[in-house]
Protein backbone atom coordinates (compact mmCIF):
# COMPACT_ATOMS: atom_id res chain seq x y z
CA UNK A 1 0.00 0.00 0.00
CA UNK A 2 2.91 2.26 0.91
CA UNK A 3 4.79 1.87 -2.07
CA UNK A 4 1.91 2.52 -4.21
CA UNK A 5 1.18 5.84 -2.69
CA UNK A 6 4.53 6.41 -3.64
CA UNK A 7 4.07 5.55 -7.13
CA UNK A 8 0.86 7.64 -7.09
CA UNK A 9 2.85 10.88 -5.29
CA UNK A 10 5.27 10.44 -8.45
CA UNK A 11 2.62 9.90 -11.15
CA UNK A 12 1.11 13.40 -10.25
CA UNK A 13 4.14 15.12 -9.79
CA UNK A 14 5.25 13.88 -13.32
CA UNK A 15 1.60 15.35 -14.38
CA UNK A 16 2.09 18.86 -12.98
CA UNK A 17 6.33 19.80 -13.82
CA UNK A 18 5.68 18.12 -17.53
CA UNK A 19 1.35 19.42 -18.11
CA UNK A 20 0.81 21.86 -15.95
CA UNK A 21 4.36 23.88 -15.80
CA UNK A 22 5.53 22.49 -19.28
CA UNK A 23 9.03 22.30 -17.64
CA UNK A 24 11.46 22.27 -20.47
CA UNK A 25 15.44 20.45 -20.64
CA UNK A 26 18.03 22.89 -19.32
CA UNK A 27 15.88 24.59 -16.98
CA UNK A 28 16.09 25.04 -13.08
CA UNK A 29 13.55 23.67 -10.47
CA UNK A 30 13.41 25.35 -6.97
CA UNK A 31 11.54 23.19 -4.41
CA UNK A 32 10.79 24.71 -1.11
CA UNK A 33 9.97 22.68 1.74
CA UNK A 34 9.94 23.40 5.91
CA UNK A 35 10.78 20.79 8.44
CA UNK A 36 6.99 19.54 8.10
CA UNK A 37 6.78 18.62 4.81
CA UNK A 38 6.52 15.42 3.76
CA UNK A 39 9.77 14.70 1.80
CA UNK A 40 8.36 12.03 -0.49
CA UNK A 41 6.09 14.39 -1.99
CA UNK A 42 9.65 16.89 -2.45
CA UNK A 43 11.56 13.50 -3.71
CA UNK A 44 8.94 12.52 -6.39
CA UNK A 45 9.17 16.35 -7.77
CA UNK A 46 12.57 16.22 -7.33
CA UNK A 47 12.60 12.90 -9.86
CA UNK A 48 10.15 14.51 -11.93
CA UNK A 49 12.31 17.55 -12.66
CA UNK A 50 15.07 14.73 -14.03
CA UNK A 51 12.75 13.31 -16.41
CA UNK A 52 11.67 16.58 -17.59
CA UNK A 53 15.57 16.90 -18.65
CA UNK A 54 15.91 19.86 -15.85
CA UNK A 55 18.11 20.50 -13.06
CA UNK A 56 16.58 21.12 -9.26
CA UNK A 57 17.60 22.00 -6.14
CA UNK A 58 15.44 21.56 -2.65
CA UNK A 59 15.61 24.42 -0.07
CA UNK A 60 14.27 23.54 3.44
CA UNK A 61 12.92 27.21 4.73
CA UNK A 62 12.88 27.53 8.71
CA UNK A 63 9.67 27.78 10.30
CA UNK A 64 9.43 31.27 12.07
CA UNK A 65 7.44 32.99 14.55
CA UNK A 66 4.36 35.34 13.21
CA UNK A 67 6.48 38.26 13.45
CA UNK A 68 8.76 36.80 10.63
CA UNK A 69 6.76 34.32 8.18
CA UNK A 70 6.64 36.20 5.75
CA UNK A 71 10.58 37.07 5.57
CA UNK A 72 12.52 35.16 2.86
CA UNK A 73 16.10 34.05 3.82
CA UNK A 74 18.45 35.78 1.84
CA UNK A 75 19.86 32.21 0.71
CA UNK A 76 16.23 31.40 -0.54
CA UNK A 77 16.23 34.92 -2.96
CA UNK A 78 19.95 33.99 -3.99
CA UNK A 79 18.07 30.95 -5.25
CA UNK A 80 14.99 32.55 -7.24
CA UNK A 81 17.88 34.04 -9.18
CA UNK A 82 19.06 30.80 -10.57
CA UNK A 83 15.95 29.27 -11.20
CA UNK A 84 12.69 29.29 -13.59
CA UNK A 85 10.30 26.85 -11.98
CA UNK A 86 9.35 27.42 -8.10
CA UNK A 87 7.58 24.78 -5.86
CA UNK A 88 5.79 25.44 -2.67
CA UNK A 89 5.98 23.17 -0.75
CA UNK A 90 6.18 24.35 2.89
CA UNK A 91 3.16 23.90 5.18
CA UNK A 92 3.66 25.72 8.73
CA UNK A 93 5.41 28.43 6.64
CA UNK A 94 1.72 28.96 5.06
CA UNK A 95 0.53 28.98 1.67
CA UNK A 96 3.37 31.21 -0.43
CA UNK A 97 0.76 32.48 -2.94
CA UNK A 98 -0.62 34.93 0.07
CA UNK A 99 2.94 36.14 0.41
CA UNK A 100 3.20 40.05 -1.66
CA UNK A 101 7.05 39.75 -1.91
CA UNK A 102 7.24 36.46 -3.33
CA UNK A 103 4.79 38.05 -5.79
CA UNK A 104 7.33 40.88 -6.18
CA UNK A 105 10.10 38.17 -6.62
CA UNK A 106 8.28 35.96 -9.25
CA UNK A 107 7.51 39.42 -11.22
CA UNK A 108 10.90 40.53 -11.03
CA UNK A 109 12.21 37.48 -12.08
CA UNK A 110 9.32 36.01 -14.38
CA UNK A 111 9.22 32.85 -12.49
CA UNK A 112 6.33 30.61 -12.54
CA UNK A 113 4.97 28.91 -9.56
CA UNK A 114 2.67 26.35 -8.26
CA UNK A 115 1.80 26.77 -4.38
CA UNK A 116 1.45 22.97 -3.48
CA UNK A 117 1.60 23.44 0.21
CA UNK A 118 0.00 20.00 1.17
CA UNK A 119 0.85 18.32 4.04
CA UNK A 120 1.53 14.60 3.23
CA UNK A 121 1.07 12.28 -0.09
CA UNK A 122 -2.64 11.27 0.70
CA UNK A 123 -3.33 15.06 0.38
CA UNK A 124 -0.88 15.38 -2.42
CA UNK A 125 -3.17 12.90 -4.52
CA UNK A 126 -6.53 13.41 -3.12
CA UNK A 127 -7.16 16.89 -3.12
CA UNK A 128 -6.63 18.20 -6.40
CA UNK A 129 -3.64 15.90 -8.19
CA UNK A 130 -5.94 13.08 -9.35
CA UNK A 131 -8.66 15.51 -10.71
CA UNK A 132 -9.67 15.38 -14.51
CA UNK A 133 -8.19 19.16 -14.64
CA UNK A 134 -9.55 20.07 -17.94
CA UNK A 135 -12.70 18.77 -15.75
CA UNK A 136 -12.49 20.73 -13.14
CA UNK A 137 -10.82 23.79 -15.09
CA UNK A 138 -14.29 23.92 -16.71
CA UNK A 139 -16.58 23.90 -13.85
CA UNK A 140 -14.44 26.58 -12.81
CA UNK A 141 -15.32 28.43 -15.23
CA UNK A 142 -19.14 27.61 -15.40
CA UNK A 143 -19.16 28.87 -11.87
CA UNK A 144 -17.25 32.29 -12.43
CA UNK A 145 -19.09 32.83 -15.23
CA UNK A 146 -22.66 32.91 -13.01
CA UNK A 147 -20.97 34.32 -10.06
CA UNK A 148 -19.62 37.27 -12.06
CA UNK A 149 -23.09 38.28 -13.51
CA UNK A 150 -24.83 38.40 -10.00
CA UNK A 151 -25.02 41.97 -7.83
CA UNK A 152 -25.84 40.36 -4.46
CA UNK A 153 -25.02 36.94 -2.94
CA UNK A 154 -26.96 35.37 0.22
CA UNK A 155 -24.98 32.34 2.06
CA UNK A 156 -26.27 30.38 4.63
CA UNK A 157 -25.30 26.60 6.48
CA UNK A 158 -27.43 24.45 8.48
CA UNK A 159 -24.47 25.41 11.01
CA UNK A 160 -26.14 29.09 11.41
CA UNK A 161 -24.42 31.05 8.66
CA UNK A 162 -26.46 34.00 7.74
CA UNK A 163 -24.32 36.12 5.60
CA UNK A 164 -24.99 38.72 2.63
CA UNK A 165 -22.56 40.55 0.48
CA UNK A 166 -22.44 42.34 -2.82
CA UNK A 167 -19.94 41.55 -5.94
CA UNK A 168 -17.43 44.25 -6.71
CA UNK A 169 -17.61 45.36 -10.32
CA UNK A 170 -14.60 44.93 -12.38
CA UNK A 171 -12.73 43.10 -9.60
CA UNK A 172 -10.93 40.02 -10.67
CA UNK A 173 -11.76 36.27 -9.78
CA UNK A 174 -9.16 33.85 -9.17
CA UNK A 175 -10.12 30.29 -10.26
CA UNK A 176 -7.40 27.44 -9.45
CA UNK A 177 -6.59 25.83 -12.43
CA UNK A 178 -3.01 24.34 -12.10
CA UNK A 179 -1.96 25.80 -15.59
CA UNK A 180 0.97 28.19 -14.85
CA UNK A 181 2.03 30.36 -17.14
CA UNK A 182 5.57 33.15 -16.88
CA UNK A 183 5.22 35.47 -14.20
CA UNK A 184 2.01 33.25 -12.60
CA UNK A 185 1.42 31.78 -9.19
CA UNK A 186 -1.21 29.11 -9.34
CA UNK A 187 -2.69 26.88 -6.80
CA UNK A 188 -4.55 23.29 -7.56
CA UNK A 189 -7.35 23.31 -8.96
CA UNK A 190 -11.09 22.71 -7.21
CA UNK A 191 -11.92 26.53 -5.82
CA UNK A 192 -12.56 30.01 -7.52
CA UNK A 193 -11.73 32.58 -5.14
CA UNK A 194 -12.97 36.22 -4.84
CA UNK A 195 -12.81 39.80 -2.95
CA UNK A 196 -16.47 40.99 -2.23
CA UNK A 197 -17.28 44.71 -2.07
CA UNK A 198 -15.84 44.59 1.83
CA UNK A 199 -18.27 47.09 3.32
CA UNK A 200 -21.31 44.97 2.11
CA UNK A 201 -19.95 41.58 4.07
CA UNK A 202 -22.67 41.54 6.92
CA UNK A 203 -24.71 39.18 8.87
CA UNK A 204 -23.26 35.66 10.84
CA UNK A 205 -20.31 33.29 9.46
CA UNK A 206 -20.13 30.04 11.17
CA UNK A 207 -17.18 28.45 10.25
CA UNK A 208 -17.40 25.02 11.60
CA UNK A 209 -15.29 22.78 9.29
CA UNK A 210 -11.29 24.25 9.43
CA UNK A 211 -9.78 27.72 10.96
CA UNK A 212 -6.13 28.38 9.95
CA UNK A 213 -3.59 28.98 10.98
CA UNK A 214 -4.14 28.77 13.85
CA UNK A 215 -6.09 25.79 14.60
CA UNK A 216 -6.97 23.29 11.79
CA UNK A 217 -9.63 21.11 12.08
CA UNK A 218 -12.41 22.80 14.63
CA UNK A 219 -13.76 20.92 17.75
CA UNK A 220 -16.35 23.24 18.13
CA UNK A 221 -18.10 25.59 15.31
CA UNK A 222 -16.99 29.48 15.45
CA UNK A 223 -19.12 32.18 15.11
CA UNK A 224 -18.48 35.52 13.52
CA UNK A 225 -20.57 38.42 14.05
CA UNK A 226 -19.55 40.82 10.81
CA UNK A 227 -20.56 44.20 10.23
CA UNK A 228 -18.84 46.33 6.92
CA UNK A 229 -16.59 43.64 6.23
CA UNK A 230 -14.96 43.78 9.49
CA UNK A 231 -15.36 41.07 12.52
CA UNK A 232 -16.90 43.00 15.57
CA UNK A 233 -17.91 39.29 17.59
CA UNK A 234 -16.34 35.84 17.87
CA UNK A 235 -18.31 33.34 20.15
CA UNK A 236 -17.95 29.97 20.77
CA UNK A 237 -15.96 27.42 22.71
CA UNK A 238 -12.42 27.14 23.67
CA UNK A 239 -11.85 27.61 19.62
CA UNK A 240 -12.99 30.74 19.54
CA UNK A 241 -10.81 32.66 22.32
CA UNK A 242 -7.99 30.82 20.87
CA UNK A 243 -9.13 32.45 17.31
CA UNK A 244 -9.85 35.69 19.01
CA UNK A 245 -6.60 35.82 20.93
CA UNK A 246 -4.55 34.92 18.09
CA UNK A 247 -6.30 37.69 15.61
CA UNK A 248 -5.68 40.29 19.05
CA UNK A 249 -2.42 39.65 19.08
CA UNK A 250 -1.36 40.44 16.41
CA UNK A 251 -2.33 44.41 17.13
CA UNK A 252 -3.36 45.66 13.61
CA UNK A 253 -7.48 45.96 12.38
CA UNK A 254 -6.83 44.60 9.47
CA UNK A 255 -6.57 41.62 10.19
CA UNK A 256 -10.49 41.48 11.61
CA UNK A 257 -11.20 42.21 7.91
CA UNK A 258 -12.95 39.54 5.90
CA UNK A 259 -10.32 39.58 3.22
CA UNK A 260 -12.06 37.05 0.13
CA UNK A 261 -14.59 34.11 -0.19
CA UNK A 262 -14.08 31.34 -2.36
CA UNK A 263 -16.71 28.33 -3.64
CA UNK A 264 -15.00 24.78 -3.42
CA UNK A 265 -15.93 22.28 -6.32
CA UNK A 266 -12.95 19.63 -5.89
CA UNK A 267 -14.56 16.09 -6.70
CA UNK A 268 -12.23 14.03 -4.25
CA UNK A 269 -11.36 16.63 -1.98
CA UNK A 270 -11.85 15.72 2.21
CA UNK A 271 -12.09 18.04 4.93
CA UNK A 272 -9.17 16.94 7.07
CA UNK A 273 -7.61 19.86 8.83
CA UNK A 274 -5.45 20.84 5.58
CA UNK A 275 -6.54 24.33 4.58
CA UNK A 276 -5.62 23.74 0.85
CA UNK A 277 -7.31 20.50 0.93
CA UNK A 278 -10.21 21.36 3.08
CA UNK A 279 -10.64 24.34 0.75
CA UNK A 280 -11.73 22.37 -2.24
CA UNK A 281 -14.78 20.58 -0.55
CA UNK A 282 -17.39 20.28 -2.89
CA UNK A 283 -20.18 22.18 -1.06
CA UNK A 284 -17.75 24.25 0.70
CA UNK A 285 -18.14 28.16 1.16
CA UNK A 286 -14.50 29.28 1.98
CA UNK A 287 -13.44 32.67 4.01
CA UNK A 288 -9.99 34.46 4.02
CA UNK A 289 -9.32 37.04 7.19
CA UNK A 290 -6.57 39.24 7.03
CA UNK A 291 -4.51 40.28 4.31
CA UNK A 292 -5.86 40.68 1.39
CA UNK A 293 -3.37 39.43 -2.42
CA UNK A 294 -3.25 41.68 -4.95
CA UNK A 295 -4.53 39.28 -6.95
CA UNK A 296 -7.61 39.23 -5.07
CA UNK A 297 -8.14 43.25 -5.84
CA UNK A 298 -7.01 43.62 -9.31
CA UNK A 299 -7.60 47.22 -9.10
CA UNK A 300 -5.47 48.08 -6.47
CA UNK A 301 -1.71 47.58 -6.82
CA UNK A 302 -0.62 46.36 -3.78
CA UNK A 303 -3.62 44.56 -2.01
CA UNK A 304 -4.74 44.94 1.57
CA UNK A 305 -1.70 44.70 3.84
CA UNK A 306 -2.41 43.36 7.41
CA UNK A 307 0.25 41.36 9.60
CA UNK A 308 -1.59 37.75 8.12
CA UNK A 309 -3.41 35.63 7.04
CA UNK A 310 -6.13 32.77 8.08
CA UNK A 311 -8.89 30.76 6.51
CA UNK A 312 -11.96 29.27 7.66
CA UNK A 313 -14.15 26.81 6.37
CA UNK A 314 -17.82 26.74 5.90
CA UNK A 315 -19.57 22.86 5.19
CA UNK A 316 -22.96 22.37 3.32
CA UNK A 317 -23.67 25.85 1.96
CA UNK A 318 -26.72 27.28 0.31
CA UNK A 319 -26.33 30.09 -2.08
CA UNK A 320 -28.65 32.25 -3.61
CA UNK A 321 -27.08 35.10 -5.95
CA UNK A 322 -29.87 37.85 -6.53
Amino acid sequence: MEDNRVIECMERADYILSNLMAVKPGEEVLIVTDPQTDMRMANAMAAAALKCGAEYGIYMMPIRGKDKATIFPKSLELGMDACDVFVGMTTASGAAIYNNHLKELINQKKLREVSICLRNIDNFTRGGALADYEAVYADGEKLQAIWRGHRKAHITTPAGTDLECDNEPGRDYVTADGFVYENDIKMFPGQISWSPNFESVNGVLVVDGTLSPPIGALQSPVKFTIEKGYIKKIEGGRDADNFRQWLESFDDPNMFLMAHSGLGFGPMAQLNGDIVEDERVWGCTEWGIGNVGPQLVSEMETGIAAASHSDGICLNCSLWID
